[in-house]
């Protein structure tokens, strides 16, 4: 199956118009003439996190801040980071819920968790663990590299994998 997608950002109903009529519509014709089912996603601008900062922090970011930080003299995966950070500079929020047994209200704590930022957000986090990774681990992270020299990752396809023994082959 290949992955397709058009994404499209719109700031004037004008644009929105345009695009919907020249890109969009036509887009989702062809595919469904193909054969391909579709799913339309509409979205504020700021809503959602990006697959880039997602990539960022998880892929860069914590991963050398676990391969090359030392907190009293220990390493740490990064999973422990990942939640060090989160609980230090995202912390909780309570929220109100109900026993469905006794019908009583009752508050607890919940993590804020990342997928919870917007874009700015999420970007003002990431920046708040790099300082932190500077400043108090004497990590200097890597910055991100630009959408044209990230290396493409291939899609796996059917004949990339032994019928047989399920064994992932080398690709020619």
């Amino acid at each position: 199956m290949t992955d397709l997608a058009l994404r499209v950002t719109w700031r004037t109903p004008e644009q929105a118009r345009a695009s919907l009529l020249g890109q969009v519509l036509p887009f989702c014709k062809g595919q469904m003439d193909a054969g391909h089912g579709l799913v339309l996603e509409v979205m504020l601008e700021e809503d959602a996190i990006t697959n880039a900062q997602r990539g960022y922090l998880h892929g860069v970011v914590l991963t050398e801040i676990a391969l090359y930080a030392r907190a009293n003299g220990r390493q740490f995966p990064m999973p422990v980071w990942k939640e060090h950070f989160r609980s230090t500079f995202l912390g909780f929020k309570l929220v109100t819920a109900i026993n469905p047994m006794t019908g009583r209200k009752y508050r607890r704590r919940v993590r804020v968790s990342t997928e919870d930022l917007g874009i700015k957000a999420m970007a003002d986090y990431i920046d708040r663990v790099i300082a932190f990774a500077a400043t108090e681990l004497g990590v200097v992270v890597s910055e991100p590299l630009p959408p044209h020299l990230r290396p493409q990752r291939r899609k796996r396809k059917a004949e990339d994998v032994d019928p047989e023994t399920g064994e992932i082959l080398e690709a020619a």
